[in-house]
């Protein structure tokens, strides 16, 4: 039974450490967001400003999939059957955000 309180206080700090990374990335999130979008938008250099917050929402989905959802702990087969159509659904996005991007174009001139 101990075995069984050992594991459950493992994952109770797991939990505390993924709740306190989710929360600093967010905090640096609005920051980022206060103090540097004029800075950048002065500069036509929003394109790097919605990277970095892409990328950070990147990392907090994956923090909260590998342990909210409990990917980290699940057969490496059952995160591909997830990862995959996952990637192909990112690919489309980006795919037609392109496409969107090039009839705009063709629109405005």
């Amino acid at each position: 039974m101990s075995n069984e309180h050992g594991e459950s206080a493992n994952m109770v700090k797991l939990i505390l450490k993924t709740t306190l990374w989710l929360s600093i990335i967010t905090i640096v999130e609005i920051i980022a967001a206060v103090l540097l979008t004029d800075l950048f938008e002065r500069n036509n250099m929003l394109i790097v400003l919605n990277s970095f917050y892409i990328i950070m929402s990147l990392a907090k989905a994956f923090f909260i999939v590998s342990v909210f959802m409990h990917l980290k702990f699940e057969v490496k087969f059952l995160a591909i059957t997830i990862l995959i159509p996952m990637t192909f659904l990112l690919f489309a996005v980006v795919a037609l955000l392109a496409e969107g991007n090039s009839w705009l174009q063709m629109r405005n001139y």
